[in-house]
């Protein structure tokens, strides 16, 4: 499976990573890109990569990732567990899903990897503790009265030039 992404010199396929699939809009799971891949991913206009191993991320992925910006997050998760399938099931479960249809996504990606013990993290997964430290987060900056803080994002952070009088 590929998209063609046609110009005026020739035509070029673009391949997908393995497992490839949108999570949300703006939002992506793969299997690991390989340096085949990089044009399609270059198509998306990443902002940032999560990285779950906990192996090195290789050179040549990563001067990828630098010569276009892209962030690397890794949490190097140890184990015989499909990973991505877990992070997504338990944003499921965040996100109200029922428990069936949790399952049915992550054995439809997990395929041979599909794990017991990964199917019963997922069931026990408490999202409502998640959904209550989120709201504390929230609260502790957007609070009520006049001493709100906010959440910035890093361009919000940049200091903006003041403008004073002679």
């Amino acid at each position: 499976m590929g998209l063609i992404l046609e110009g005026e010199e020739n035509d070029q396929v673009l391949l997908p990573p393995s497992n490839f699939s949108m999570v949300e809009d703006g939002i992506f799971r793969s299997g690991f890109p390989q340096p085949s891949n990089f044009p399609f991913l270059d198509s998306l206009n990443l902002r940032s990569i999560i990285y779950l191993c906990p192996e090195p991320y290789p050179e040549e992925n990563l001067e990828f990732l630098s010569s276009r910006n892209i962030r690397l997050f890794q949490f190097g998760i140890e184990g015989k567990t499909h990973r991505t399938g877990c992070l997504v099931g338990c944003l499921r479960k965040f996100q109200n899903w029922c428990l069936s249809s949790v399952f049915e996504e992550y054995q439809r990606f997990a395929g041979a990897k599909s794990r017991e013990i990964d199917l019963t993290f997922l069931e026990t997964f408490d999202a409502e503790c998640l959904r209550q430290c989120l709201y504390s987060i929230i609260y502790q900056y957007q609070g009520y009265g006049s001493n709100k803080r906010r959440l910035l994002y890093r361009e919000e952070n940049l200091q903006k030039p003041q403008i004073t009088s002679v």
